[in-house]
């Protein structure tokens, strides 16, 4: 497939084309260490600073800390931020993933500086490869609060929070436990036109937990003789990987753009036959605000996928770097976690990579069995899967 097929099909996600193929981005698929600006050191953005020493720096910065932002709660933000440092004022921008990547890139190209801190997923590692790596984005990681967090989220990114897409099920129907406890029981004859999800195709979140599958190719052949007590056989197909999303697709997948309607079509009350749906995890919430018998399926083998990762980045030559690096600290709760910033960001189906912040989700992040893997590796295989799972609609 070519390049310029691959970007229409992801509705122009950037993996291959806006991403890394501007001005002095150079295109890489390499992993290397990330590039420290000359900027950088000057502003002294990877030292660490006290709240204090940040704030009377930030006062001398002339206009406002702006941040783009693929989250609404940002403005929340912006109101508790303000109060703890009269002066500094917020300008919160809520863009989607994709719009955010491309404003940033042409006005990074432009020589335009806007943004100083922007908070955004890092689904499949271009992130780090094509920004962090080019010295565009830089990880402001405070040694005070990185300290509470695990060392594998912090590798390549300053972690914010995680999320998951997971298999959603009716627990009015199913009262006593999910029907399913592996994705190899959504091949079985049963589910067949009853799974729900996005087209990975429209889709760069489904895109990468796909890779994902594909890339834990021994998991799922060990977990299919779990679930069928024999070896796996390949139909024409490279690994257990592969051969479980063509499975899924012969067995009649049905794709749907919109969560909500995921949901809704799963959790209907008064239904006898309902199907199941893989969605994003926050919305775990309309089963209050809207009834729905919803639930989870935590514990699917081997693992429900690689989880959301909301990272927060300081863009190079920020026009107010110690209000970018204050800001940052308050949405990480500063140093003892507690403070306001990381409220907005704590609900249903979101968890803190903190560990010492206890999450407002009732099941443990420690209980959901998610894959960990190094999104280079999703980078690097992304596309292969991609033309992949197109050919296997096209038969």
């Amino acid at each position: 497939m070519s390049k310029r097929i691959f970007v229409f099909s992801l509705c122009l996600l950037l993996l291959c084309g806006l991403i890394g193929c501007g001005k002095g981005m150079k295109k890489t698929s390499e992993v290397g260490q990330p590039k420290i600006s000359g900027w950088a050191k000057e502003v002294g953005l990877y030292e660490d600073e006290t709240p204090e020493q940040l704030y009377e720096k930030a006062k001398k910065e002339e206009g406002k800390v702006v941040i783009y932002s693929v989250s609404s709660r940002m403005k929340k933000v912006k109101e508790s931020f303000e109060k703890q440092y009269p002066g500094i004022v917020v300008e919160a921008y809520d863009i989607s993933n994709n719009e955010l990547l491309e404003k940033i890139t042409r006005e990074y190209d432009a020589g335009i500086r806007t943004a100083d801190v922007v908070h955004i997923k890092d689904q499949d590692g271009s992130l780090y490869i094509e920004f962090v790596q080019n010295g565009i984005f830089h990880n402001y990681q405070p040694s005070d609060i990185t300290k509470h967090i695990d060392p594998f989220y912090c590798q390549k990114t300053m972690p914010f929070y995680l999320d998951q897409t997971a298999w959603y099920y009716n627990d009015e129907t199913y009262p006593n436990g999910p029907p399913i406890s592996s994705w190899w029981d959504l091949t079985k004859p049963e589910w067949k036109g009853k799974i729900l999800m996005a087209n990975p195709l429209d889709n760069l979140t489904y895109l990468a937990v796909i890779t994902g599958l594909v890339l834990d190719s021994q998991a799922l052949a060990d977990d299919y003789k779990r679930i069928f007590h024999e070896e796996i056989t390949l139909h024409g197909t490279k690994n257990a990987g592969y051969e479980l999303l063509k499975r899924l697709v012969e067995n009649d997948i049905i794709f749907m753009s919109s969560g909500s309607e995921l949901v809704e079509a799963v959790g209907t009350r008064g239904q006898t036959n309902p199907p199941l749906a893989y969605a994003s995890s926050v919305k775990m919430r309309e089963r209050k605000s809207k009834n729905f018998a919803i639930q989870t399926v935590s514990q699917i083998t081997p693992h429900t996928g690689i989880p959301g990762l909301n990272a927060l980045y300081v863009v190079n030559e920020a026009p107010h770097p110690a209000g970018a690096k204050l800001l940052i600290r308050w949405l990480m709760g500063e140093a003892d976690g507690k403070g306001p910033g990381f409220k907005p960001f704590n609900t249903i189906g979101g968890w803190p990579v903190r560990d010492d912040v206890e999450a407002v989700d009732p099941t443990p992040l420690s209980e959901i069995n998610v894959q960990k893997i190094d999104r280079s590796e999703i980078y690097n295989a992304i596309r292969e899967v991609s033309d992949f799972w197109l050919s296997i609609q096209q038969k």
